[in-house]
């Protein structure tokens, strides 16, 4: 069985793309095990990730330690960033 993958969500409150990429997680979730992590945008470490990869707008989605996407989050283009990488 594979291990899990590995979601870190960089989030802000009220954030209506934030939310939408939640309910994209949980599409997923339905066909992959997976563990998240909500990390706020403003925390340090969403400042260092943010910084790092050039991250413009919430939200930020990082899979097994990688930026898979930001901003409005699609469903298909999370399962081919997946697929891609041998996770489907």
């Amino acid at each position: 069985m594979r291990q899990p993958l590995d979601v870190t969500l960089l989030t802000l409150p009220d954030c209506h793309l934030c939310d939408h990429a939640h309910t994209v997680l949980s599409k997923l979730g339905t066909e992959h095990r997976m563990t998240i992590r909500e990390v706020p945008w403003d925390s340090p470490e969403g400042v260092q990730l943010t910084r790092r990869d050039g991250v413009a707008f919430a939200p930020a989605l990082y899979i097994n330690g990688s930026l898979c996407g930001y901003g409005r989050i699609s469903e298909g283009a999370v399962r081919n960033w997946l697929k891609k990488r041998g996770a489907q």
